[in-house]
């Protein structure tokens, strides 16, 4: 299965789907193509959860940092959706919270800025506290930041895809 293939056709029924032009072939695929993704990038999450999110999400571990209360705290993201991405914490803010996040991407030397809101808290399944965090939606992105969030995606999601063993699934 190329994998490389499967997301690139995704990308682009996700582009044709943010603008509202997908025809019920063009759903059927997304969603094909949105459900591999998840079987090959998050192994292990239950079906129903990964049907419910607006896209797939790629597993990546980046330092980011953001301002709460005051004082600026540096976490962890450890996967990423074009719709924003889960900071692990113990630490979650108030979910409806607005932050102003900065996503260092160290191979890079660069850094993203962009603003979301705290959309979920999780403490992990079966209440496992190595997961505890929260989820972000991206907010108000402009034109150069949603395409830096699309390029460090599309590089998410080749790395995870050369991480895992073909056989996995």
């Amino acid at each position: 299965m190329d994998i490389g293939r499967i997301f690139r056709e995704y990308a682009s029924l996700e582009k044709k789907r943010a603008e509202g032009e997908l025809s019920s072939q063009d759903l059927a695929r997304w969603t094909a193509c949105k459900t591999v993704l998840a079987k090959r990038l998050t192994p292990g999450l239950d079906p129903k959860i990964a049907a419910q999110r607006g896209t797939a999400r790629v597993p990546t571990r980046l330092g980011i940092s953001f301002s709460s209360v005051g004082e600026i705290r540096q976490c962890l993201m450890t996967d990423l959706s074009t719709g924003g991405l889960f900071i692990r914490t113990d630490g979650p803010v108030d979910i409806g919270a607005r932050l102003d996040l900065s996503i260092r991407i160290g191979d890079k030397n660069m850094t993203i800025k962009v603003q979301c809101v705290v959309a979920t808290h999780n403490i992990g399944p079966n209440g496992a506290t190595n997961q505890r965090g929260m989820g972000v939606r991206f907010l108000d992105m402009d034109e150069t930041t949603e395409k830096q969030i699309e390029e460090l995606y599309e590089h998410s999601v080749r790395l995870a895809a050369d991480l895992i063993p073909p056989d996995s699934y």
